[in-house]
């Protein structure tokens, strides 16, 4: 058995029709009633006549010489020829007078190509030839039938994907509005879904039209990459933001970011399997573009609210600092110290965001305390220090209606409760006061300790840092002390520190303290 291969939907319909092994069973049955016979089979050409070889002539007769070979093609051509007009079996005698017939595979008026058997002595019943017939036609409904289906879903697949695709940058949007997780982020899906090697985003810099690395991820190495920056039109990410349109090499794919002008470009290098880049994966890749689009500008616009609000804490500090540096730590030493403890603590982005709000912010409650009693240079009466004991509580009364500090408040007010629930406002203790209110509470103690007043003698920070170790498992979180003796230790953490002991030596000035 012998077919010419032939591109196109008619080659594979064929092919798979001589190849089917119920076709190839049905065939030994023949064959067990006949002397030696011979299968041929030929797909049909639509311009021009089938190319018969020698190959599927098996008859040593039909190969004697040249002009019989000639001869045996020409009666083979005469049958296919009457076959395709009719569309139905045609019997011939072939040379040595040798039956022979010549079947048209038809399906939807279409002939596909020609089944043949020659070589047979015996004059083969009709019955036998109309059951073979039936029995084709059975098959090859079936097999178009499976190349409708392998056609739909070839179809069907680059749109079910590109929906997979929207879901999951939908989830990617909704779980991190943090430029720097979410790029990375899209970058690994891209890599993923168009299985290639590696992926880089750049983002637009207009000013100095530039195009900035934010994230390069290449699957074949584990080292970090620090790609540069590109100059708008140079190199292929280049090229496609300067063209507005997408670019596509066989070991590249390039889509720019546009919203209402061109943010960036994302682009993929190199198929895994060494494949080229095809219109389905451009598809893919434009649908990824497009909710990459949606998610940086959602990023962004939370990334210039974020930083309004930070601003606007940070001016909200600055004002509680006017009312007298007699009521406050040092707040520089205070922030650093306490985000260097929430750093090896593991803490993510958003918690180390909300961690630095409550530092600067934490004693805002203060300003409910009457200034006699903040500057008082003796020591407070049991209700003044009641007093002083509701700030926390005021404090975070006063940022309730801020919806960006809501996850600041629990902080703000249980960063004076003790780890053995000795503490105010709740007596809370243990895991039960949130780890940002027990980290603050250990470095609000030591720069309370350290930082000179009038009413008492200032510790040095060797003699503060043996007192928190003292209060551990009472006063303080035992697992907080230990990693705040570490960060203390850090020659800049102590720098600074020791630089705002002696701006504060040298203002030398009274003022009772609530730590």
């Amino acid at each position: 058995m012998k077919m010419f291969k032939e591109a196109g939907y008619e080659a594979e319909f064929f092919k798979k029709l001589t190849d089917n092994a119920d076709f190839a069973q049905e065939r030994e049955i023949i064959n067990t009633g006949l002397k030696r016979p011979l299968w041929w089979s030929v797909k049909n050409v639509r311009k021009g006549e089938p190319s018969l070889n020698t190959s599927i002539i098996k008859c040593t007769s039909c190969r004697q010489s040249p002009r019989v070979q000639k001869a045996c093609f020409a009666m083979l051509l005469k049958a296919i020829k009457k076959a395709r007009r009719s569309k139905k079996t045609e019997k011939f005698i072939c040379l040595n007078n040798f039956n022979g017939f010549c079947m048209p595979v038809v399906q939807g008026g279409n002939v596909y190509g020609f089944i043949g058997l020659c070589h047979i002595s015996e004059q083969l019943p009709g019955q036998s030839i109309a059951l073979l017939e039936n029995f084709i036609n059975i098959v090859a409904k079936d097999i178009q039938k499976e190349l409708e289906l392998s056609k739909l879903y070839e179809t069907i697949r680059p749109r079910a994907i590109a929906l997979s695709t929207v879901h999951t940058i939908h989830r990617l949007i909704s779980s991190t509005l943090d430029l720097d997780e979410l790029l990375p982020r899209i970058a690994r899906l891209s890599i993923q879904v168009m299985q290639a090697n590696r992926c880089s985003v750049k983002l637009l810099d207009p000013e100095r039209n530039i195009l900035v690395p934010v994230t390069t991820i290449d699957i074949r190495t584990k080292r970090k990459l620090n790609p540069k920056e590109l100059r708008v039109g140079k190199g292929v990410p280049g090229k496609a933001v300067k063209a507005m349109r997408i670019l596509k090499g066989r070991d590249f794919l390039s889509v720019p970011l546009i919203d209402e002008e061109v943010m960036g470009v994302i682009t993929i290098y190199d198929k895994v399997n060494h494949n080229a880049f095809t219109q389905f994966d451009q598809e893919i890749l434009m649908t990824i573009a497009e909710q990459a689009v949606i998610a940086i500008k959602n990023a962004q616009l939370y990334r210039e609210q974020e930083s309004l609000a930070i601003n606007s804490v940070k001016s909200l500090a600055t004002i509680l600092d006017t009312r007298g540096p007699s009521a406050f730590i040092p707040r520089t030493a205070f922030v650093r110290i306490v985000l260097e403890i929430g750093k090896e603590l593991h803490f993510s982005q958003l918690d180390l965001r909300c961690l630095r709000c409550a530092a600067l912010l934490h004693d805002a409650g203060q300003i409910f305390v009457p200034d006699e009693i903040l500057s008082k240079p003796s020591k407070l009466t049991g209700e003044e220090y009641d007093l002083v004991k509701e700030h926390p509580a005021h404090g975070a009364k006063i940022f309730e209606p801020t919806k960006y500090l809501k996850p600041v408040i629990p902080i703000i007010l249980h960063h004076h409760e003790n780890y053995d629930g000795s503490g105010y406002p709740n007596s809370l203790k243990g895991e039960q006061i949130p780890m940002g209110a027990r980290i603050m509470a250990v470095v609000s103690a030591f720069l309370a300790m350290t930082t000179p007043r009038s009413y008492r003698v200032t510790k040095t920070i060797t003699e503060a840092r043996e007192e928190i170790t003292r209060n551990s498992g009472s006063q303080f979180d035992p697992k907080v002390v230990s990693i705040f003796q570490k960060v203390i230790d850090r020659k800049e953490v102590l720098a600074i520190v020791e630089g705002e002991y002696a701006s504060e030596l040298a203002q030398v000035p009274t003022g009772s303290d609530i730590f």
